[in-house]
């Protein structure tokens, strides 16, 4: 299900990033279930705040919205 969250948020990225970037320019959006709910200056603090209010497995979306085209890293590590 997180998974599954996530990649719904990036495609609501993908889809509005024209809007996004007028609003939201050189900021870090927190995107929970397909909707903006926060701006922030810095990745922590847009991490820090959807962990707090929606859980380290809601599946939210931390994006950095600039001109550059976005990129999504995934890291997996096995133990």
């Amino acid at each position: 299900m997180e998974n599954e969250q996530v990649n719904k948020n990036w495609d609501y990225v993908m889809k509005n990033y024209s809007y996004l970037l007028n609003v939201y320019r050189n900021k870090y959006i927190l995107v929970v279930h397909s909707v903006v709910v926060g701006s922030f200056d810095n990745y922590q603090s847009a991490a820090n705040e959807g962990i707090k209010n929606y859980g380290i497995n809601s599946g939210f979306l931390v994006q950095y919205i600039t001109e550059k085209e976005p990129t999504n890293i995934v890291v997996s590590a096995l133990l």
